[in-house]
């Protein structure tokens, strides 16, 4: 009896930390609405060019020759949904870096990394903040997307989607917990986030197919979450293609999460054991 009430006791303390650390994340984004604005409707603007232009050059909504790459010849839901999928990407590789970084700022790292309870559950705290603010972001773009450009989305193609975002968002963790443990040396991780970014922006098929890449970057391409996760996401809404159709590409993006995952908490604790050792964790 003790046991289980001492577990019970253990349980409730970790969802505590990890819904005041959600919260407080959450409140900190909502003071400046700006970023609402900025995240939810600008990103538009970023992929409105390459719609315009491939009219221009195509003379249409629709390429014979762009259908025999990518399987579909309206190219344009295939470039809203690179565009909102890597949208996703950059918000939550930069949040996670951010949000250590402003801890820092503000002189209250040392008190959360000092506190009696596991780190663990800090990280996922933030982690839920960054996923819930940017999966919001993602949906008003997508909204707005549908309404300007008649994307025709379905009830049932949402279901897939939403599993995949999933997979695609743990993956994305990975990367931002090593973010996070750079951010605690270095104190900046901005760059190195803009980096990892533009990788993904152009060996990705964001706007344009795998197969029109080299062989080289088509290679590196199969090392990054966002490639299978935007062709699971077209096969779904474009092509209507089922799970059973596409199960490699799921499995391939399940062990790429695996390893990020693991990689990003080995990371983030050697990282945070040097920094505490050092002293530099509590440098600004």
């Amino acid at each position: 009896m003790i046991k289980n009430a001492s577990q019970q006791s253990s349980l409730r303390s970790n969802v505590f930390v990890v819904w005041q650390e959600l919260v407080k994340d959450l409140k900190f984004l909502m003071a400046y609405p700006i970023i609402f604005v900025f995240w939810a409707v600008f990103p538009i603007f970023w992929y409105i060019p390459f719609i315009l232009q491939g009219q221009v050059f195509v003379g249409g909504s629709q390429s014979a020759s762009f259908a025999q790459a990518a399987g579909t010849a309206d190219f344009i839901p295939f470039i809203i949904i690179g565009a909102v999928l890597n949208s996703y990407v950059n918000r939550v590789l930069h949040g996670m870096g951010e949000s250590i970084r402003r801890e820092q700022v503000q002189g209250t790292l040392d008190y959360v990394l000092v506190a009696p309870s596991n780190k663990m559950f800090v990280l996922i705290g933030k982690a839920l903040s960054e996923t819930l603010s940017s999966t919001f972001f993602a949906a008003s773009q997508l909204a707005i997307s549908v309404l300007i450009f008649g994307l025709n989305l379905t009830l049932g193609m949402l279901l897939p989607v939403f599993f995949v975002v999933i997979l695609l968002v743990l993956g994305l963790h990975g990367l931002a917990l090593v973010l996070a443990a750079l951010t605690l040396l270095y104190k900046q991780s901005h760059e190195v986030s803009q980096t990892i970014g533009y990788i993904f922006y152009v060996f990705s098929p964001v706007r344009y197919p795998v197969e029109s890449l080299p062989f080289w970057a088509q290679i590196i391409s199969q090392f990054l979450p966002l490639t299978y996760a935007l062709v699971l996401v077209r096969s779904f809404v474009l092509l209507g293609a089922g799970l059973s159709a596409v199960y490699s590409e799921v499995l391939a993006l399940l062990v790429i999460d695996a390893v990020l995952l693991l990689a990003g908490f080995y990371m983030f604790n050697w990282m945070e054991s040097k920094t505490r050792k050092s002293g530099a964790i509590s440098q600004y």
